[in-house]
C-alpha cells in the first residue's frame, strides 16, 4: 500500500460553513457545515476523483508538498491522505499509425478514453479481468494477510507456550496447592474430633464402670 497526500486548502468559518478545494485538483470541491464533516467528504471526494482520473487512463497530478503552497489569507492547508495500491503514472509509447486509429475506434466505441483502453487491455492480458476484478484480489490478499497476522498474534497470547498460558498454569498450580493443603486441614481437624470422641467415651466407660 502506498500512502498519497494531496492539500485541501480550507476557508469559511462556523457561521456560514466550510468549502474547500484541492491544490492540485481545483476541479474538486467539498462543503460541509463543520470541519470535521468538510475533512470526511473531502476524503471521499479526493478518492472519487482520483479512481475517475484512473479509469480514465490518466495519470494523477504530483502533490504539492504543504511547505511548497503559498500563505492566502483565510485559508488554511490541510493535508489529506488516502492509501493507494497502485498510484498511475503517465508513460510515453510509440505505436503504429493504423494500430492506434483502430485503438481510437475500440475506445471510443467503449466510451473509454485512448489511456483507459489500453489500461484495461493490459489487466486483461495480464489476468486481473478489469480493476474491479483487481481491486478484489488486493483486498481478498489483505484480509488473508490480516486473518494470518490475528492467528499469529492469538496463538502468541494464548499458545502453549505463550506469557499467558504459563501464568494460567501458574495460578492453577497455587489455586491446586491451596486446595490441598485445606483439604488436609479438614482432614486433620476430622480426625482430632473423632480420636477426642473416642477419648470421651473411654473415659465415660471407665466411670461407669466404677
Amino acid at each position: 500500500m502506498t500512502t498519497v497526500i494531496y492539500v485541501a486548502l480550507v476557508s469559511g468559518g462556523q457561521a456560514d460553513g466550510y468549502k474547500a478545494h484541492f491544490h492540485d485538483l481545483p476541479d474538486c470541491t467539498v462543503t460541509a457545515a463543520g470541519l470535521a464533516d468538510l475533512l470526511a467528504t473531502a476524503r471521499q471526494s479526493l478518492v472519487q476523483r482520483l479512481e475517475a482520473l484512473e479509469a480514465a487512463g490518466e495519470a494523477w497530478p504530483a502533490p504539492t508538498p504543504i511547505e511548497q503552497i503559498a500563505a492566502q489569507t483565510g485559508v488554511m492547508p490541510i493535508p489529506i491522505d488516502v492509501a493507494v495500491d497502485d498510484p498511475p503514472i503517465r508513460v510515453n509509447i510509440s505505436l503504429g499509425e493504423r494500430l492506434v486509429q483502430r485503438l481510437d475506434a475500440a475506445a471510443s466505441a467503449g466510451g473509454m478514453t485512448r489511456s483507459g483502453y489500453i489500461a484495461k487491455a493490459v489487466r486483461v492480458s495480464l489476468g486481473e479481468g478489469g480493476q474491479a476484478h483487481g481491486d478484489f484480489d488486493a483486498f481478498g490478499q489483505r484480509l488473508q494477510d490480516e486473518l494470518t497476522a490475528l492467528g499469529r498474534r492469538i496463538n502468541d497470547s494464548i499458545g502453549p507456550d505463550s506469557a499467558f498460558t504459563r501464568r494460567m498454569n501458574e495460578l492453577d498450580g497455587r489455586v491446586y496447592e491451596g486446595v490441598r493443603k485445606a483439604a488436609e486441614s479438614v482432614s486433620a481437624a476430622m480426625a482430632r474430633k473423632r480420636d477426642d470422641a473416642k477419648a470421651a467415651s473411654a473415659e465415660s466407660s471407665t466411670g461407669a464402670a466404677n
